[in-house]
């Protein structure tokens, strides 16, 4: 499956426009081994009784040179069936197409039947998109008696901001806790331990509503 770092790889560069191209994606992801078995009762369901007869009976009429009868048994309602997912089913499939037993939007039908249709970034955030880019804005922010508290001045995306602090040994940011459900208006607190309580601190500020509480 792409990853979201993947998929803002070619994304717009404009982050609300990768956002939307983001949410909208889809892509076939091939089942589990149990979920894309195929045999005659999952042919009728899928292309209807009429051309999934015709397809069985054109199966069954096929010569063992062309599909071996133990390929045929594997058909049955009785059996498992046959992994549609496999180069062989697919094999199958397309010479059965090309001999005129099927169509070839039917043919599509039962090689589909392999892979479901996922929309893995649907429900991202603007605040994901920045952070995946690590172009997230930040603000600098204060502790006192151990908790940082912010002010959100504006209603946003549900999302969770980071409490980072300034490694002073690497000079790198790194996340020591986040702010929990920001999304309405208002004030959000993250405690910070005590090894970093002397150190420079931050808050992710993805949508420019963040202020010290």
């Amino acid at each position: 499956m792409t990853t979201l770092t993947e998929f803002l790889s070619t994304a717009d560069s404009d982050d609300a426009v990768a956002l939307t191209q983001a949410r909208s994606f889809s892509e076939q992801v091939l089942k589990p081994l149990e979920g894309r078995m195929l045999n005659e009762r999952t042919v009728l369901g899928l292309i209807g009784m009429a051309s999934g007869e015709t397809f069985m009976q054109s199966l069954e009429a096929a010569p063992d040179s062309m599909i071996p009868a133990r390929v045929k048994v594997w058909f049955k309602p009785s059996e498992a069936g046959i992994d549609i997912g496999s180069p062989t089913a697919v094999q199958l499939v397309d010479s059965m197409a090309k001999a005129g037993a099927i169509t070839a939007s039917n043919a599509g039908l039962l090689k589909g039947y392999a892979y479901d249709t996922v929309t893995p970034f649907e429900r991202i955030t603007l605040h994901n998109v920045l952070l995946t880019r690590g172009t997230c804005p930040t603000v600098a922010v204060t502790q006192s008696g151990g908790y940082v508290v912010i002010t959100t001045t504006a209603e946003t995306e549900l999302h969770n901001p980071r409490l980072l602090a300034l490694n002073p040994r690497t000079g790198a940011l790194v996340r020591i806790e986040s702010f929990r459900g920001v999304a309405s208006a208002g004030t959000y607190d993250a405690r910070v331990t005590s090894e970093w309580r002397n150190a420079e601190l931050f808050a992710d500020d993805a949508y420019g509503v963040v202020g010290a509480g």
